[in-house]
């Protein structure tokens, strides 16, 4: 038996949020037109955060409750906004993956470098007469050539998915069906 924490309607999952007015949706240091403008922090966290929980395999739609109307923004207006806001967060960490990739080719080149210098330097103390020094420092050699590729196995194994991530959520968000509802108190 499965427990539906959030409410789903027919398939669709629904995300509500009540504010008391438009200005609450966005961030409030932004000077640029409410169709431009930045959406407010708690505003996307909260959206962020809920999403981490939900099935990404279910539509989603997004209810907006917004107790004054306010005369200057409508709904269309608010909607256009956020999927906006949204789309441009996705290029954001689409240049931020693409960094990830460039640093780890450039750190993978680095650590491969460094790899084969450690791995020609242990062949040369090979011919140290003494065999504990010989053993020892040949082995300590090789390690840190192999420790000089960590940092790129981790970026090209882990470090990207995290940005991922947040993009399959942005693209969930810039599909969201968005009803905006004004209510009068």
């Amino acid at each position: 038996m499965t427990i539906e924490r959030y409410k789903v309607v027919s398939g669709v999952q629904i995300i509500e949020i009540r504010v008391s007015d438009v200005q609450r949706l966005f961030d409030s240091r932004d000077p640029a037109p409410f169709r431009e403008r930045d959406l407010d922090d708690n505003f996307t966290q909260y959206l962020e955060a809920y999403l981490d929980e939900l099935s990404v395999y279910r539509p989603l739609k997004l209810q907006i409750y917004i107790t004054h109307k306010s005369s200057e923004v409508g709904a269309q207006v608010i909607k256009s906004a956020i999927h906006e806001y949204f789309k441009y967060q996705i290029q954001i960490k689409q240049g931020q993956f693409a960094k990830v990739f460039r640093t780890a080719q450039l750190f993978l080149f680095i650590g491969l470098v460094i790899l084969c210098l450690c791995l020609g330097m242990s062949q040369l103390i090979k011919k140290i007469d003494s065999e504990l020094v010989s053993t020892t420092l040949r082995e300590g050699v090789v390690i840190f050539g192999w420790v000089s590729m960590w940092k790129p196995f981790e970026l090209i194994l882990f470090d990207w998915y995290p940005i991922y991530d947040r993009i399959r959520i942005y693209r969930r968000l810039v599909q969201a069906d968005i009803q905006v509802i004004f209510e009068e108190a």
